[in-house]
């Protein structure tokens, strides 16, 4: 009896300590909008105010090649998100892929792909003032050669959605196990829910991939409804930066 009721004390006391979930919002695609006067699209500033306004932290990825063209208002847009500090962005790739093309990081050698992560930075440090710490593939899919490559672009210090034990890449790298969608572009609650409680419910991190582009109000309804789903399971929203300082404390 003695054994039984100090084994239950112990599991009260361990849940009681436990740290909460860290979940690190990944949504995908940034780019300048092509018609009208907003710097983004309006799907784009409508999770960008929502997150806001619930003082929920996540993460935007830009893809770099939208950095290109001289476009004040859009690098205005980015420098604000990003120096207020609730909305890190991170670096998705150059190119805006095609369904019909192979991934940028799904070929070519690691001093190609070294090629591409390099010019990205360069981008974001000229255009932006400030480096892009993180990196997530555009279209997920990854080689080798992505591992090598990242290793050598010493400002990317956070792999989202990498390998669980990457051969190459010396610094955080955190690995998929559920995405905000399913199937791709459509956040479906009850399915989140369902994968959730069976594959990530004790993970100490989940990256969670999303397209707030491709949301229309069905799917806008339903990406909410999962936030509501995650805030009633008590977890801590961070940015990829400020998970790293919590994991890894001594990253430069």
């Amino acid at each position: 009896m003695k054994r039984l009721l100090c084994a239950l004390f112990l599991s009260i006391v361990g849940s009681a300590l436990a740290e909460p979930q860290v979940i690190l919002l990944k949504l995908d695609d940034v780019v300048a909008r092509k018609i009208g006067s907003s710097p983004v699209s309006l799907r784009w500033q409508k999770v960008h105010d929502y997150l806001i306004e619930q003082k929920i932290k996540g993460s935007f990825g830009i893809i770099t090649e939208s950095l290109e063209k001289d476009n004040p208002t859009y690098f205005q847009w980015l420098k604000d998100v990003q120096a207020a500090g609730q909305i890190e962005f991170w670096m998705h790739g150059y190119h805006m892929k095609k369904a019909s093309e192979p991934g940028e990081f799904e070929q070519g050698t690691a001093a190609e792909q070294q090629a591409i992560l390099e010019k990205g930075a360069k981008l974001a440090q000229e255009k932006l003032g400030f480096p892009l710490v993180a990196f997530g593939p555009h279209w997920s899919g990854t080689t080798e050669a992505t591992d090598e490559a990242l290793q050598a672009v010493p400002s990317v210090k956070i792999w989202l959605y990498g390998p669980k034990q990457p051969k190459h890449f010396k610094r955080l790298s955190i690995e998929r196990v559920l995405a905000l969608e399913n199937p791709t572009f459509v956040p479906d609650p009850e399915k989140f829910k369902t994968v959730y409680e069976k594959n990530a419910a004790t993970r100490e991190v989940l990256v969670l991939q999303g397209h707030p582009d491709q949301w229309d109000d069905k799917r806008w309804a339903g990406f909410v409804e999962i936030i509501e789903f995650l805030k009633s399971k008590n977890v801590v929203f961070m940015t990829p930066s400020e998970y790293l300082k919590k994991v890894q404390p001594n990253q430069p």
